[in-house]
């Protein structure tokens, strides 16, 4: 499973004000950023912001060619130890008019070097000729590690070829202007993409598969295409037009896949959303259900029994203690169906799309457990601890695992890049059951006891049968 990436736009707007005298009160200022990740120099990655405005959003001045607008930009990130990278620069837009009307939108890009980990980002905007006209945005932005696995960067949008080559924007001999906005315009559009794909090479990856397919906003699929590709080097660039004249104006995901040559072995997933804008194919309109509706439809409505009951078992897992006390007056099957539909319901992070992701990624843990932690001893693999911990908090950043030695018992270190800034758990099979019980964790709220190697890895000594008090906390 891919680390999955906090890849966002954010739309900036506002209104600037009647006293202004080279904008109408309904000018905006409009800008859009994203975040794209490649893989960096060393153990850094480079994380990249990437923005535009419209030609229209600025006031312009009297230029020695013409008019320019400028957009004063700054950029504040802050690492969870408080380390601050500050960036500050000016965008300009050039005009043959004071009042422009829209023809283009103008782009940029800001890289800085980042460690992996959880960052804080202010970016702030200020029109040069009109101090008024200031936007800010707050948001947070995990930065990912890029592994010596076969892996990816995040899929950045660009812009078509034929609009031509800035050469500011050429990568790897590629021409990739960036694409912020994600919008795909015109009667005939394509899906213009710049990936990169690491580690081939290393991993003997002679040749492979790259899927391109692309669902609409309940989650079907549209398009699907391949592309072999050659192993031939650790760095490989993809850039790709994929013809999208068929597909209808709306809200659409492209998923990106690095596949096995026989396409059974998914190696790394990305997915972005995107807009597509086709005048000569307008959006379909979609019939809006009530809840009760939606629950009707729903795979909620018709389980019963045994799996009613195996459900709402699992999602103890994530309940809060209140979501648990009102399972708990859930007397009878429609109660406890309704009471799952709502649960899940409220941990959906897109309720736009059809899936709901967070289920998805849920259900796929569960396999996960089921499969790496179960056994002919311990046969429900996902009431193990690490198999709570990985539906609680999925896939691990990194997991050190260490085998039965003369001194230690097996044993297993797992790190959580993405949690309270880093948080080590670790796992000890101190009673030799195949069952590696939570010892220890560095994680608010877990069980915390930092003489775990000695309690329970060391194979003899000091006792190899602790005493209730100093056991793992039993489930």
């Amino acid at each position: 499973m891919s680390i999955k990436r906090f890849l966002f736009c954010i739309c900036l707007t506002i209104v600037v004000g009647t006293n202004t005298p080279h904008l109408s009160s309904q000018t905006q200022l409009d800008v859009i950023a994203d975040v794209v990740q490649f893989r960096g120099d060393g153990a850094q990655t480079r994380w990249e912001f990437q923005y535009s405005f419209a030609d229209t959003s600025l006031r312009y001045v009297l230029s020695p060619t013409g008019f320019i607008g400028e957009l004063l930009c700054t950029l504040e990130i802050v690492s969870a130890l408080n380390d601050t990278t500050h960036d500050e620069w000016i965008a300009a837009a050039t005009s043959m008019q004071s009042v422009p009307e829209h023809q283009k939108f103008f782009t940029g890009v800001r890289p800085l070097s980042l460690t992996p980990g959880k960052y804080t980002v202010r970016f702030t905007a200020t029109d040069v000729h009109q101090r008024s006209s200031t936007i800010t945005s707050n948001f947070v932005s995990t930065v990912m590690p890029f592994s010596y696995r076969l892996t990816m960067s995040d899929v950045m949008f660009v812009m078509p070829r034929k609009t031509g080559v800035d050469d500011r924007f050429n990568r790897n001999g590629e021409p990739a202007v960036p694409n912020p906005r994600h919008e795909v315009i015109g009667r005939d559009p394509s899906i213009c993409i710049y990936v990169e794909i690491y580690n081939a090479l290393r991993n003997n990856a002679d040749t492979f598969a790259i899927e391109f397919q692309v669902l609409d906003n309940v989650r079907e699929e549209q398009l699907t295409s391949y592309i072999r590709q050659a192993g031939v080097s650790d760095g490989l660039v993809i850039r790709d037009e994929i013809p999208a004249g068929a597909l209808r104006s709306g809200v659409y995901t492209l998923r990106m896949r690095v596949l096995s040559n026989d396409l059974a072995v998914v190696h790394e997933t990305r997915e972005e959303r995107f807009y597509i804008l086709n005048p000569e194919l307008p959006p379909e309109g979609r019939i809006m259900l009530t809840e009760d509706e939606e629950f009707q439809a729903s795979e909620w409505s018709v389980i019963s029994g045994e799996r009613l009951a195996h459900e709402l078992e699992l999602s103890d897992v994530l309940a809060s203690d209140a979501e648990k006390s009102i399972r708990v007056q859930c007397t009878d099957d429609r109660s406890r169906q309704r009471f799952l539909y709502r649960f899940w319901r409220l941990r959906d992070p897109d309720p736009t799309t059809h899936n709901n992701e967070r289920l998805d990624e849920f259900r796929a843990m569960y396999k996960r457990a089921q499969t790496f932690y179960g056994n002919a001893i311990f046969r429900n693999g996902w009431k193990s601890d690490r198999g709570q911990a990985l539906l609680r908090w999925g896939i691990p950043t990194q997991v050190e695992q260490f085998i039965a030695t003369i001194d230690t018992k097996p044993y297993e270190i797992w790190f959580y890049q993405h949690i309270q800034g880093g948080v080590h758990f670790y796992f000890v099979d101190w009673q030799l059951s195949q069952n590696h019980r939570l010892v220890h964790s560095t994680m608010l709220g877990q069980v915390r006891q930092t003489n775990w190697f000695n309690l329970y890895a060391k194979a003899f000594s000091p006792n190899p049968t602790p005493p209730e008090s100093l056991q793992p906390t039993q489930r």
